[in-house]
């Protein structure tokens, strides 16, 4: 199924308006603030986390020389399998959600889970499931395998 929006926003531009909603919510809500424990731990593993995911992600794609542009790919001239692939087959998504993850815990604001779950199911139907579509057309069944083999999130 193709919907108007699949593919056309930038997943940086979700990311941006997900951040948004998570501080509007907190503004917007104060009372619904929590303090949360391991705060500055947990903020700075998932910022951690989410660098290396990010950073080996664009490396591994850069080594494979394949397209990192996530509004086209069909330009795509392999299926990466290897490095932070082989645990999940959207790991720069993942390192957004675990940058979502880390400010929602700094602010300790529990609205800020519905701007997490607006960026996952977004990306999941918008972004993801049209790339995975283009992928397995283009690559077939080793595409499909890699499908089998790796989670899409984790």
């Amino acid at each position: 199924m193709n919907h108007r929006l699949a593919l056309k926003v930038p997943p940086v531009l979700v990311f941006v308006i997900a951040l948004i909603l998570i501080h509007l919510g907190h503004w917007g809500l104060p009372g619904a603030t929590v303090e949360l424990p391991f705060r500055w731990g947990v903020v700075i593993g998932c910022l951690l986390l989410s660098g290396w995911l990010g950073l080996s992600a664009l490396f591994t794609f850069y080594r494979a020389r394949t397209t990192v542009n996530p509004v086209r790919p069909e330009l795509a001239a392999t299926v990466v399998t290897h490095g932070v692939f082989r645990f999940s087959r959207n790991p720069m998504y993942l390192g957004l959600v675990l940058i979502l993850i880390a400010d929602v815990y700094w602010l300790g604001n529990i609205t800020g889970l519905i701007g997490i779950t607006g960026f996952v199911g977004y990306m999941t139907y918008f972004q993801i499931m049209p790339e995975e579509r283009i992928l397995d057309a283009r690559f077939g069944e080793p595409y499909q395998a890699y499908q089998r083999r790796v989670r899409r999130w984790l």
